[in-house]
């Protein structure tokens, strides 16, 4: 269960990133976060709503580092985002859901393979993204609807 912090804990890495540094090899810097989050850019034309909430997202996952369960969070307002993202951009005349909005944009390749930096095949009918729709909406869904299960690796998740 987690606590309510003292005044002076605020500011101290959490300490579930020690435990989770001795189980995966490694324990986070607050300079390399950030580093790394300032590499992760929207482009100009993304409308400045959407800029804004994901400085949010970043932020957020900067400070998972004082606080690890916000991690979670930091997923969740990922999700958040692109759904937000879609839905600006596909301007439905009626209500689509998240999955809807993703296969959506997965049909008119406003997503595809080719624009992900860890796919070093990418595929020209989109393989990766079709499957991605239904992993993300059931990834989304499961930080959405409760889950009191920890992951440590939001920063990625922004990528």
């Amino acid at each position: 269960m987690e606590e309510f912090k003292s005044l002076e804990e605020l500011t101290v890495m959490d300490e579930k990133h020690r435990l989770m540094g001795a189980i995966c090899g490694s324990v986070p810097s607050l300079e390399v976060m950030h580093e790394y989050l300032s590499k992760e850019v929207l482009n100009e034309e993304v409308p400045k709503e959407i800029q804004g909430q994901f400085n949010v997202a970043k932020n957020m996952a900067m400070y998972s580092y004082y606080f690890y369960a916000l991690a979670p969070e930091v997923h969740l307002k990922t999700y958040t985002i692109i759904e937000h993202a879609l839905r600006f951009k596909t301007n439905p005349k009626k209500k689509m859901m998240f999955k809807a909005l993703m296969n959506h944009a997965v049909s008119q390749r406003w997503i595809k393979d080719s624009g992900f930096r860890h796919l070093d095949n990418p595929t020209p009918d989109n393989e990766w993204c079709k499957s991605m729709v239904d992993v993300m909406s059931d990834l989304r869904n499961s930080k959405a609807h409760g889950s009191s299960m920890l992951v440590g690796d939001c920063l990625h998740h922004i990528s």
